[in-house]
């Protein structure tokens, strides 16, 4: 009697059919576990916005203030400025959450870069860490000068904090979507900027904190009028980071 079985054709056949089946499900796989953690960051933001708006109710309605560069000498990283505060947003609002684990974005494992502000109770010898850290940054043209919820005329369209490993952002001054003035929206670094800077974090774009309290997420889109030298603004979000009307370079 023959013994019967697969022919190496057959068995080449049906390789193929599972190679071609995973090339199609795995990015769909990958797809929706990013969806997850978009969700999941998402909801993070959510709860940052809703305890600054506490913060901002408790602080006759006004911002904290995280000017560069930070003023506690125990973080090592700059020249401090004793002038300055001396704790990081973040501890500043942990109170109202008591839960470090908001400060994570689950789509993010890179390094986080906190400039000379402190993630624990500044002089403390063991550096027992109020937040873990802090895969967020905020706002820098307008939270460095203790602004007001009141001087802010369109807080649902401003931005004040977003996906970033870095404590500070940069500005970017263009005609955007949200009306026909030059304003300041928030860029998308690129060129060797995307380490620290806007970097796309969920499917092309980042999770936003407006100014409001809201959280939304955003997709990154191309500098109609992109300059050579400044690749750091060759790319934005449309969300504005202030109602100022500003001038293009």
């Amino acid at each position: 009697m023959r013994r019967s079985g697969f022919t190496l054709i057959e068995l080449l056949v049906v390789i193929a059919i599972i190679a071609i089946l995973a090339a199609i499900l795995f990015p769909v796989f990958s797809q929706a576990r990013e969806q997850a953690r978009k969700t999941s960051c998402l909801s993070n933001t959510k709860q940052i916005g809703l305890a600054v708006g506490m913060y901002v109710q408790d602080y006759d309605e006004r911002f904290f203030v995280q000017p560069w560069p930070g003023g506690c000498p125990d973080t090592g990283y700059f020249t401090v400025n004793p002038n300055h505060p001396k704790q990081h947003w973040a501890t500043l609002i942990y109170p109202y959450v008591k839960n470090g684990g908001i400060f994570d974005c689950p789509s993010y494992a890179g390094t986080t870069y906190v400039a000379a502000y402190a993630l624990w109770v500044c002089g403390d010898p063991e550096r027992k860490r109020i937040v873990p850290f802090v895969e967020y940054g905020i706002n820098e043209l307008l939270l460095t000068g203790g602004t007001s919820l009141a001087a802010i005329q369109s807080p649902s369209n401003i931005g004040i904090i977003a996906d970033n490993n870095y404590i500070f952002s940069w500005r970017n001054c263009l005609v955007g979507p949200l009306d026909s003035q030059p304003r300041y929206y928030w860029t998308e670094g690129r060129g060797g900027w995307e380490f620290y800077q806007g970097n796309p974090r969920h499917q092309g774009g980042m999770n936003f904190v407006y100014a409001d309290g809201h959280a939304k997420w955003a997709r990154s889109t191309n500098n109609p009028n992109p300059k050579p030298d400044r690749p750091y603004e060759w790319g934005y979000y449309p969300v504005l980071m202030s109602d100022d009307i500003c001038t293009p370079p």
